[in-house]
């Protein structure tokens, strides 16, 4: 049974201690997301306009544009997100708690701008797949109610 005193002796500042920086991360990919998925999708229409004419066509321009998508959202989140995950498992770690520019400054110090990108290939992967699949059913659910741009 918990009393509430683990939550008083942490403080609610503490708690919530990585919130601003969880959605900087979090409002950089989701905004590129979008953008650059209406930017891919713009692109790719402007080169086959054909391709608007038949669902599958449609649902398949949806897949490639959010696979590009989610890789560009990783590629530029990824600084944001590997400087969180280094603060945080050094701060886990029993080290000392750093903030964003300080473990910024410490991981290039380390191991140079590139040690910013570590894992890029696998989130990108893993991202655009996901994004990919997200704006895949996204226009299938559009598509099934019936909305058409015009009502967005």
């Amino acid at each position: 049974e918990d009393d509430g005193s683990f939550l008083r002796s942490l403080g609610l500042a503490t708690l919530y201690a990585g919130l601003p920086s969880l959605m900087a991360r979090q409002v950089i990919f989701g905004s590129f997301k979008f953008l650059s998925y209406e930017r891919a999708s713009e692109t790719i229409y402007s080169l086959w306009p054909f391709l608007r004419d038949g669902g599958a066509t449609t649902l398949a321009v949806s897949l490639v544009a959010g696979g590009l998508a989610g890789s560009l959202s990783s590629v530029v989140s990824q600084p944001a997100d590997s400087v969180l995950t280094y603060v945080s498992k050094q701060s886990g770690e029993g080290g000392k708690q750093m903030g964003v520019l300080e473990g910024s400054r410490v991981m290039v110090a380390e191991g140079g701008v590139s040690s910013l990108f570590r894992g890029l290939a696998s989130r990108c992967l893993w991202a655009g797949s996901i994004i990919a699949g997200q704006f895949f059913l996204y226009d299938i659910f559009r598509s099934a109610f019936g909305v058409t741009p015009d009502d967005l």
